[in-house]
C-alpha cells in the first residue's frame, strides 16, 4: 500500500496492491515492498527510487486527484503504466536536476 497526500489538499490517494490469483505481494515469498504479476513476471519494487512518483504520475494521468477525501486505487491497474515510466534496472538513473 502506498499513501500519497498533497500539502494543502483535502484528499489523499491510497494505491493498494492486494494478493490474489496471479498477483503476488510481500508475504514471505517476496521482499517487503515487492509486487509481482505471475502471468508475465511483471515486477515492481515499491522501495526503488522513482517508483512512488511513477505510480503517482500514472494515477494523475488517469484522472485521480486530491480534491476529494480518501480515494483507493487498485495498484495492479497502474502497474504497466508505472513500469513504462521507469528506466530499466540496467539503465543508469537520470542525473538530478540542479
Amino acid at each position: 500500500m502506498l499513501t500519497v497526500r498533497r500539502e494543502g489538499a483535502p484528499g489523499r490517494l491510497v494505491i493498494v496492491f492486494r494478493a490474489g490469483p496471479g498477483r503476488l505481494v510481500a508475504d514471505g515469498l517476496l521482499h517487503d515492498g515487492g509486487v509481482a504479476r505471475g502471468d508475465d513476471d511483471a515486477y515492481l519494487n515499491l522501495h526503488r527510487p522513482g517508483v512512488a512518483r511513477a505510480l503517482l504520475d500514472e494515477a494523475l494521468d488517469r484522472g485521480h486527484g486530491f480534491d476529494a477525501g480518501t480515494v483507493e486505487i487498485d495498484g495492479w491497474d497502474l502497474l504497466d503504466g508505472a513500469l513504462a515510466r521507469l528506466p530499466s534496472p540496467d539503465e543508469p538513473a537520470p542525473a538530478p536536476h540542479k
